[in-house]
């Protein structure tokens, strides 16, 4: 085995032992910062092998195994967010605030998370399906489910994709919605209210008056192969993903 599927190896490892890197997060709990210093180097020693970053090795279908902050923070709506906080401090607090609400007890849970390239149409969708009273029971006493488990699939559109000369890339949010998700009951009450449609981000975005810019976001690409994708966030943080083996 060459060098660079040897660097792979382990970082599929070590992807999978740390739960996509979630097992880090210091929110949950400041333990394995050992494993998130391993990866860092594991990625810049891969880094220089990558083959050539153009528009048709990125283009088509991606699954995130590994994230260096909260997994769903490699959607561009929030990409967006953190572009228009302009503060990593502001933006850490922000998230974990998000993640404490949407989290709390466990009820929450992210389940895949998924990107989708088309340049031809200079569009990204990102995917995220979510669960929620995955397990519920008392404590103890309980061996069984207290209420059934519902979810869906958060699906944001971002256009204008574009792969600039340093190996960026950059959009502009421009809608979202929840949609079912085979095998998961609709969320109750909201579904026939909420789910299913389309919410024009980009068109209330300008509305808001402390939104001085578009929603637009942008990641850097520092590694690609024909199975492989590694990009950072404006601060760094590390989202690798692979090429799916079931289509999204």
């Amino acid at each position: 085995m060459d060098q660079q599927n040897e660097l792979k190896v382990l970082i599929y490892k070590l992807s999978a032992i740390t739960d996509r890197g979630q097992r880090m997060n210091a929110l949950v709990a400041p333990m394995y910062t050992e494993k998130l210093i391993e990866m860092e180097k594991l990625v810049e020693e891969l880094v220089p092998l990558t083959k050539k970053i153009t528009e048709s090795s990125l283009d088509g279908e991606w699954e995130l195994i590994y994230s260096s902050v909260e997994l769903f923070r490699s959607s561009p709506f929030f990409l967006a967010i953190e572009k228009a906080l302009n503060n990593k401090g502001k933006s850490d607090i922000f998230f974990k605030l998000h993640l404490l609400q949407v989290g709390s007890f466990g009820l929450s849970t992210v389940g895949r998370v998924g990107q989708k390239l088309d340049f031809k149409k200079r569009e990204l969708l990102s995917t995220f399906d979510t669960t929620i009273f995955g397990l519920t029971t008392i404590p103890i006493l309980g061996w069984f489910k207290l209420l059934p488990t519902f979810g869906g699939r958060v699906i944001t559109l971002a256009n204008s994709l574009r792969l600039t000369m340093d190996n960026k890339l950059t959009m502009e949010v421009e809608k979202t919605k929840v949609s079912s998700l085979e095998g998961l009951d609709k969320i109750p009450l909201i579904n026939s209210i909420l789910m299913e449609k389309w919410y024009p981000v980009n068109a209330v975005w300008k509305l808001l008056p402390w939104n001085k810019k578009n929603p637009n976001c942008e990641v850097t690409v520092v590694y690609i192969d024909e199975e492989t994708r590694i990009v950072r966030d404006m601060y760094g943080s590390l989202f690798i993903y692979v090429r799916p083996s079931v289509s999204l």
